[in-house]
């Protein structure tokens, strides 16, 4: 071989060798099948449909489970029980956080252990626990360093749980949110503090400015499509139609509410909707369709399909 031929051999292979050594390293399947459930459960989370949500997570933690990554493992617990608690289901909730305080109390990723405590205070709400869940939230209110944004989820929780139990400092707490808040915030942010407002003109007995409230949160729901927030401003406005004896606004407000969470699978509220429609049409003299509400709810109760359930009146 002449010297220009064994030269542009030798260029040949070391530009071989350079293009070889220029590839990414192919992902280990662990990585990459991890990766895209979590991608695709925070989108199906992102739009309410946490149901499937839940589906893609379990996916991901089956995945860090196999490695034994319990970083993994805990982010997602936390949003397995995120998804869980918006279809209000607490047990299950509960279940995965119990899981993650297990991988916490092993001193894994403590900085999310403010989510963990905020998510169970959440479980605690919706169980009913509303003395469990305060304590809860006082103690993370009390520690020092935590982010903006549990601090303020955290105030909304704590300040619904005061006019949930009529204590006397809901002023003080609806105060203390409104300072977190600041001049800006967010639509969904803004509709939740008018829910809260909606409450406080209510235990002033002024019901024009709760209407008022109520109208003006569903109005920045809607603007950021936001299911959980529309379907609960409609709830608890057709408890304020209720305690005025409107019975046609309380029953439309709360079949519309209704729709909106078997849409997203939310069994727990969809039975307390029934059941308030069928107290609604009780009293409003329509026997039948109360006894369909109830065989609705009870349908659910026993461990029906929310996105089978026949349409009530």
């Amino acid at each position: 071989m002449n010297k220009i031929l064994r030269v542009a051999s030798i260029l040949s292979m070391l530009a071989a060798l350079s293009a070889c050594g220029s590839k990414p390293p192919i992902q280990p399947a662990v990585i990459s099948n991890s990766r895209d459930a979590m991608s695709l459960g925070m989108r199906a989370y992102a739009d309410n449909r946490y149901l499937e949500a839940r589906g893609y997570f379990e996916r991901a933690l089956v995945q860090y489970r196999s490695v034994d990554d319990l970083d993994g493992q805990l982010d997602v617990l936390v949003d397995l029980a995120d998804s869980a608690l918006g279809q209000g289901e607490y047990t299950a909730a509960r279940a995965y956080l119990a899981d993650a305080n297990n991988i916490l109390a092993r001193g894994k990723s403590a900085a999310i252990a403010p989510h963990v405590a905020l998510l169970n205070s959440y479980a605690d709400m919706q169980a009913g626990d509303n003395a469990q869940a305060a304590a809860r939230l006082d103690k993370l209110l009390a520690e020092p360093g935590i982010s903006a944004d549990i601090q303020q989820a955290a105030l909304f929780a704590r300040t619904q749980i005061a006019f949930d139990l009529n204590a006397a400092d809901t002023d003080q707490w609806l105060d203390k949110l409104s300072t977190a808040l600041g001049k800006n915030p967010d639509a969904i942010s803004s509709a939740r503090y008018q829910r809260l407002q909606a409450l406080a003109a209510l235990k002033h007995g002024d019901m024009q400015q709760a209407t008022t409230l109520y109208q003006s949160a569903l109005d920045n729901y809607r603007s950021d499509y936001y299911r959980p927030g529309i379907a609960a401003t409609l709830e608890e406005w057709a408890d304020l139609s209720i305690a005025q004896n409107d019975w046609t606004d309380a029953h439309d407000r709360l079949y519309r509410a209704l729709q909106i969470r078997l849409w997203m699978y939310d069994r727990t509220h969809s039975v307390k909707d029934l059941e308030k429609l069928s107290e609604v049409d009780t009293k409003s003299g329509d026997a039948a369709a109360a006894k369909q509400d109830a065989q609705l709810a009870d349908y659910l109760k026993n461990g029906g399909n929310p996105g089978q359930l026949p349409a009530p009146p």
